[in-house]
């Protein structure tokens, strides 16, 4: 049975903050050299989906201040056509979310450090 994602339930972000920041965040990895991984591990599969939209993913939820990871699921489905990479790219599953997120070391209720690193408090308060 598949649940139906109910829009009510979602904290709603604006869409023009979500591309704008999307693209700063993409801008400033890139001007910094950040590294891409490729690799689930020296041997592991190829990811299909970049680190830095795994991360962006993270911040998107300490915006939004989602509590779950079935509910930063739920956010990034919402809001993967902003911020995806490739408009044919399906979104990612909630599983391979979740793992990803933790190998970033992002839980719901604790962000990953990067996030206050980067982002002030008050531009990731809700308003």
């Amino acid at each position: 049975m598949k649940r139906q994602i109910n829009s009510a339930t979602l904290s709603k972000l604006n869409p023009k903050w979500v591309k704008q920041t999307c693209q700063e965040f993409r801008d400033f990895l890139k001007m910094t050299h950040f590294p891409d991984p490729v690799r689930n591990g020296r041997r592991g599969s190829q990811f299909e989906y970049p680190e830095w939209l795994i991360m962006f993913i993270a911040v998107l939820s300490v915006k939004a201040k989602v509590k779950t990871y079935l509910g930063i699921h739920r956010l990034a489905v919402e809001y993967w056509s902003l911020v995806t990479p490739d408009p044919h790219l399906k979104p990612i599953s909630e599983s391979q979310l979740r793992e990803r997120l933790k190998k970033i070391r992002h839980t719901p209720g604790k962000p990953a450090g990067f996030i206050s690193q980067l982002f002030p408090a008050e531009h990731l308060a809700k308003g």
